[in-house]
């Protein structure tokens, strides 16, 4: 099986659905933890180099949903023979728990902060001002940073008119209304 494109907004599996183990190649991937009222809430980010779904190999199904933040390209993991599974999955792991602390380090601090680090993570350190990374939706970003929408359009706001994002905005994922 190769890789699978999935494009932002697009979901990749739900909860307790069976499936496979996935390596982020390209994109960007929010988790949501499903709510006993049904209601997805923010869990954790992967990007490019993580792995999303390994409990699969566990447990059979997954226990989030998968939604493309951003468009992302996966492929199945693990992918062939090229490192022994105890190094793949020992790799796995520590980026696994290095991204968790990054994802809590987005929900805390001044709002500025939180969202120029978000955009960091999502380039992946790279600087955001790249024109072809298009942002996800306000409402994303303000879930996964813990800030309301409005504070979101304001510091974007200000991160373009300091030329720190283009002027012109590519869109990620269309916003739930």
């Amino acid at each position: 099986m190769g890789k699978t494109i999935f494009k932002a907004g697009e979901r990749i599996y739900a909860a307790g659905a069976p499936g496979l183990a996935w390596r982020v190649q390209s994109g960007s991937v929010r988790l949501d933890r499903i709510i006993p009222d049904g209601d997805p809430m923010f869990a954790n980010l992967a990007v490019e180099g993580d792995i999303i779904g390994a409990e699969t190999l566990m447990f059979q199904h997954y226990t989030f949903e998968a939604t493309a933040l951003a468009d992302c390209v996966l492929v199945p993991w693990p992918e062939g023979e090229a490192a022994p599974a105890g190094e793949s999955l020992l790799a796995a792991l520590t980026t696994s728990e290095t991204r968790a602390a990054d994802v809590v380090a987005l929900r805390c601090g001044q709002a500025m902060e939180r969202v120029t680090r978000l955009l960091s993570l999502l380039t992946g350190g790279r600087e955001p001002q790249l024109a072809s990374m298009p942002l996800p939706s306000r409402r994303d970003m303000a879930e996964i940073t813990a800030l309301t929408t409005e504070t979101v359009s304001r510091v974007v706001s200000q991160l373009r008119r300091a030329g720190m994002l283009p002027a012109h905005e590519k869109r990620g994922r269309p916003s739930k209304s």
